[in-house]
């Protein structure tokens, strides 16, 4: 590999983890008394709830006892309750309580605001141009993640 493309390469990923950094927003989790993890996965159960600590652990790529330990830290604040199923007892369903809701929505309305304000400095074209290209890099990185998945198996 030439010496441009590494240098592309440390760039990027340099980049990738500022900006990993900043989306983690640690004063939105203070403020809001929660970690990165507990916020991923109340985020989650905002859209796919609800849901089975396995699923959450599979999409979170984290092990299902991780998954367990916040999650009875969430109950213990309120924000997530559980439910066993109606057809199987073994199951257990994790959801977001009205409180758990509420934090959410709340969450991302600060988070929205703070976003919104750097693409306001970058421009309306700029932001335009940054948002296509970063749609343009999930996808490439979701497809490979896919085809890495189906080699494995």
């Amino acid at each position: 590999m030439d010496s441009a493309k590494l240098e592309r390469i440390r760039q990027m990923d340099e980049t990738l983890a500022r900006l990993s950094r900043f989306m983690k927003l640690q004063s939105i989790f203070k403020k809001y008394g929660l970690t990165a993890t507990q916020m991923f996965i109340m985020r989650y159960l905002s859209h796919e709830a609800p849901a089975k600590s396995s699923d959450i652990a599979k999409f979170a790529g984290l092990s299902p006892g991780a998954i367990t330990q916040v999650c009875d830290e969430l109950v213990r604040m309120g924000v997530v309750g559980r439910s066993r199923s109606d057809t199987d007892r073994r199951v257990v369903y994790v959801d977001l309580t009205s409180e758990g809701h509420a934090k959410v929505q709340s969450m991302l309305e600060d988070r929205a605001v703070r976003v919104g304000n750097i693409l306001d400095k970058l421009g309306y074209e700029d932001a335009d141009t940054l948002l296509r290209l970063l749609g343009k890099l999930a996808d490439i990185v979701e497809a490979e993640e896919i085809a890495e998945e189906g080699e494995e198996k």
